[in-house]
């Protein structure tokens, strides 16, 4: 049995670990209750024990029992991380940068340096961990079919956003990035339609210009696709598909290496199966910026005596 953890320190993400790990020693009764909370996380935060047995099927002591089973202490337990995370985390930025002034000098930073890149590996570690290849392929394909692509991030997400709009009009001409240049966001989703895809990106706390155009273009007809930290996130909800990333950091700011890690890897994939369309597409774009002198070229001149 795991180690029990208070259950401040549990996310939601953990108690997924958990069950992956041990699920083929659980018995069927317990496996059943396990597949229903990991294919129902909204509920399991949302509804009672109870009413949670009875979805999966199962009794209301077999949820005890699948707590203990995986190192809680109870159901109440299991339930918290779920809860926590519909909640979103709250803004505490002040409270980790003070934290980071209490080993200040030379070996405070080999030390900081060194956290920051073992958290910053998991973190690009995740999008393998989080996402099968048939999630990150089904991606791929809504992207492709798209007669639009909105690219949506505000705040911290606006430099993936824009990133990946970047990348991806390298490869295609259908890109728009959405940078609500004005406060009008909202208007600028408006015009995608049951035809388009939205990528959304946005990790706990959530904004909520992010949210509302999400849920306005689901409303609409059209296919979002979440890239989000968790998948109780308020994005994935009004999502057709989510690809989750872990944003943990030892610093005051939320990593963003991990969703840049999850844009590359959905760009590549196309590229890789665009066939004759993106070559012909990167030779236009090739072309044009050596024509336009884009970079800086440092050639070195013959002077005369």
């Amino acid at each position: 049995m795991p180690t029990a953890l208070p259950p401040s320190s549990i996310a939601a993400a953990d108690v997924f670990k958990r069950i992956r790990k041990q699920i083929d020693t659980l018995t069927p009764e317990l496996q059943r209750a396990a597949h229903w909370i990991a294919d129902h996380p909204s509920e399991t935060g949302l509804l009672s024990m109870r009413q949670q047995a009875i979805s999966a099927g199962v009794s209301a002591p077999t949820m005890v029992r699948l707590a203990r089973a995986l190192g809680f202490a109870d159901y109440a337990s299991l339930r918290r991380p779920f809860q926590s995370a519909m909640a979103g985390r709250s803004l505490e930025y002040g409270t980790r940068a003070s934290a980071l002034q209490t080993t200040p000098g030379g070996a405070g930073i080999g030390r900081l340096a060194q956290e920051l890149a073992s958290s910053q590996l998991e973190d690009v570690q995740s999008v393998q961990a989080l996402n099968s290849p048939a999630q990150i392929e089904a991606v791929v394909r809504a992207i492709a079919a798209a007669s639009r692509v909105g690219f949506l991030g505000v705040r911290a997400s606006f430099g993936i956003a824009f990133q990946f709009c970047y990348a991806y009009n390298l490869i295609a001409r259908n890109g728009v990035l959405f940078d609500g240049l004005g406060g009008n966001v909202h208007d600028q989703v408006d015009v995608l339609d049951k035809h388009d895809v939205l990528i959304a990106i946005s990790q706990s706390p959530y904004s909520a210009p992010t949210v509302e155009a999400v849920q306005a273009a689901s409303a609409r007809g059209v296919k979002v696709i979440a890239l989000t930290d968790s998948a109780l996130s308020p994005l994935s909800r009004a999502a057709a598909h989510t690809l989750r990333f872990r944003a943990d950091s030892v610093s005051f700011f939320p990593s963003m290496i991990a969703p840049l890690a999850l844009a590359e890897l959905l760009l590549a994939r196309l590229a890789a199966r665009g066939g004759k369309a993106v070559l012909e597409r990167l030779a236009q774009v090739e072309q044009r910026l050596t024509s336009q002198r884009a970079y800086w070229r440092n050639i070195s001149r013959k002077t005369t005596a």
